[in-house]
């Protein structure tokens, strides 16, 4: 899992965070595809995910999915590849 921090609308001091399970071995190529999908500049890896949880999540290798988000909207997972 990787969590990113997103500035909310060019405010430094205001920030909300997206975790995202990752569906690769490499925690660097995790936290690349994470940056990449949301456009953040930080990120930091929480843990890994077993293989079994990323199947339950239908995550195949090389996807991610945001699994939570500091905002109000619900989250309707679908797996993105990069």
């Amino acid at each position: 899992m990787v969590t990113v921090a997103i500035e909310e609308d060019g405010d430094d001091e205001a920030f909300r965070h997206v975790t995202y399970a990752v569906a690769t071995d490499d925690p660097a190529e995790a936290v690349k595809l994470s940056l990449k999908d949301s456009g953040a500049k930080a990120a930091m890896v929480n843990c890994p995910l077993e293989e079994e949880q990323l199947q339950r999540l239908g995550l195949q290798p090389g996807e991610l999915i945001a699994l939570h988000r500091d905002e109000v909207d619900p989250i309707i997972p679908r797996p993105r590849r990069h």
